[in-house]
């Protein structure tokens, strides 16, 4: 029988090639996680990745593909080799998938590239990459939490961060545990809003040899953490029976794999993670009151980016740093304007957002500073929209023209146009501007 323990990662496609779930050791070279490739081409993944693939070949033509040896290219450009075999999987007599097994290896340049991807690389064997000093802040109330951070880590208590989708809360998390005793040993880190339910309880616990069709003996995530830090982001995901067993490991510090007797104790010290209100999940039956007074033995609130003070234009700055070094370019601080846009936006994916807002503005770019066009529209509206309600009689033409292009104005009056059901004179109070200019805009971009 085919022995998987001798693998590193697990990745399972279908015959068109899009990745249906991965757990990958080489996340070093990937520019997503592991659950962000989910639904994702491979060829994201390995950018050369094509039709005779091996796992795609498996998936698609049902046959299987043993100990294979390819060269792929990498997202960020490099090359590395795969070894591993694929399977198909099959629904009735049709195949739908493969499962690949597999190692990777590299050559003396790529461990250099490998390593100047990480950001912190002296934490890079305990499989983290944030430590406190990347929670960047000059609001109060984040400064609190850093000092929090300091304090609860010492104490080897579980901790049940809350936060917003984009907060920060892994980050959190990983700073936990590198300032804590603990830091040497793993942190695993478990996305259990995106792992499918039916693999999710043998990946936390484990598996044993024969308990299921094509089940080994494999540690799961609580003993690959042992002696560390467990991370369990978005438990409330978790249907209530697996709560249960979490519980129980909880309690008794042992965990039971799927198809054994046998109680194995653990040492692990349990972070876990929600994106709304816990005393709200615990009224909606999402999150078990129990397990949330085991975890919330110490807890952490991260406030939204939008009740952070004087952050966002901080993180602004330090991810056009981060980029301009990443991408060898030299991209200036936005002006003023762009700045008042960045600030009155309401940011709901919060740092997450940000981040993403300034990697698409280095795209968009034609000069050495961001602009107005740079940024998504939607952006550019809200901000009018804002300031329309606070009664300022601005809008498009109350903006720099020099740094508004016709096409940026063009999208706003149509969006406008379009929330206005119709109505210029409704569109004319969302943008803040008469409806004798209204009426001008939407006559100019209909020709």
């Amino acid at each position: 029988m085919f022995n998987i323990s001798g693998y590193d990662d697990i990745l399972i496609v279908s015959g068109d090639g899009t990745v249906i779930y991965c757990d990958l050791a080489t996340r070093e070279q990937n520019r997503y996680k592991d659950e962000e490739m989910f639904g994702r081409s491979i060829k994201e993944l390995y950018a050369s990745a094509d039709e005779y693939y091996p796992a795609v070949i498996a998936a698609r033509e049902g046959i299987a593909v043993e100990d294979f040896e390819i060269k792929v290219e990498t997202a960020y450009g490099g090359t590395i080799i795969k070894r591993g075999s694929a399977f198909p999987v099959y629904d009735g007599s049709e195949p739908i998938a493969a499962i690949e097994y597999s190692t990777v290896t590299y050559d003396k340049r790529h461990m250099m590239e490998i390593e100047s991807l990480a950001d912190v690389p002296i934490y890079r064997k305990n499989d983290t990459r944030y430590v406190i000093d990347n929670i960047i802040t000059g609001d109060p109330a984040i400064e609190k939490i850093k000092k929090r951070i300091e304090k609860i880590a010492i104490d080897d208590t579980n901790v049940l961060i809350y936060g917003e989708t984009g907060t920060g809360k892994e980050l959190v998390a990983q700073a936990l545990h590198n300032c804590s005793r603990r830091f040497m040993m793993k942190f695993v880190s478990v996305n259990c809003g995106a792992i499918p339910s039916g693999i999710i309880e043998g990946l936390i616990f484990g598996t044993t040899k024969g308990s299921f069709t094509g089940a080994e003996d494999k540690p799961g995530y609580f003993e690959q953490a042992n002696g560390g830090t467990i991370f369990l982001d978005e438990i409330n995901s978790l249907d209530p029976l697996l709560q249960v067993k979490i519980l129980k490991a909880v309690e008794t510090k042992t965990i039971r794999r799927i198809g054994s007797d046998e109680e194995k104790k653990t040492n692990v010290r349990i972070i876990a993670s929600t994106n709304e209100n816990p005393h709200f999940l615990i009224e909606k039956g999402k999150l078990r009151s129990d397990l949330f007074y085991r975890l919330a033995v110490s807890w952490i609130f991260i406030p939204p980016l939008r009740e952070r003070y004087g952050d966002v234009r901080l993180i602004t700055d330090h991810y056009i740093s981060y980029y301009n070094r990443k991408l060898n370019m030299s991209i200036k601080a936005p002006g003023e304007d762009v700045r008042k846009v960045l600030d009155g936006y309401s940011w709901p994916g919060n740092v997450r957002e940000l981040r993403n807002v300034i990697e698409g503005a280095f795209a968009f770019a034609e000069n050495d500073r961001i602009t107005l066009n740079d940024l998504p529209v939607h952006m550019v509206r809200e901000y009018l929209q804002n300031k329309s309600r606070r009664g300022t009689h601005c809008g498009i033409s109350g903006l720099p023209p020099a740094d508004f292009s016709e096409e940026t104005e063009r999208k706003i009056v149509k969006e406008a146009m379009n929330a206005a059901e119709g109505s210029i004179t409704k569109a004319a109070e969302i943008l803040g501007i008469s409806k004798q200019l209204m009426s001008y805009k939407k006559r100019k971009y209909e020709r």
